[in-house]
């Protein structure tokens, strides 16, 4: 059996149904880097900071994780800086 890679995940292909991406972060280094990047690339956003009222545990429920930063967009989540910017690239 063959892995088969997903195509590239870019503005242009997300699709007319996208509402804005989330970005789940906590203040600390990656979550303001990961602003960084998404600014860059001139993409609208909401930021949650997971900081106060147990969202952090709500994201390990919803999500299976509770690291940070986390861009969630239509069906796709992406967790952790690096991975945010590969996606973008």
């Amino acid at each position: 059996m063959r892995y088969v890679e997903p195509p590239a995940l870019s503005p242009a292909n997300w699709g007319p149904e996208l509402e804005d991406p989330i970005l789940f972060v906590d203040g600390g280094e990656e979550s303001r880097k990961a602003e960084e990047v998404l600014k860059q690339h001139g993409l609208r956003y909401r930021k949650i900071d997971v900081r106060s009222n147990g969202l952090r545990g709500w994201l390990l429920f919803e999500y299976g994780t509770s690291k940070v930063p986390m861009l969630v967009l239509n069906n796709r989540v992406l967790v952790g800086l690096e991975e945010i910017r590969r996606a973008l690239s």
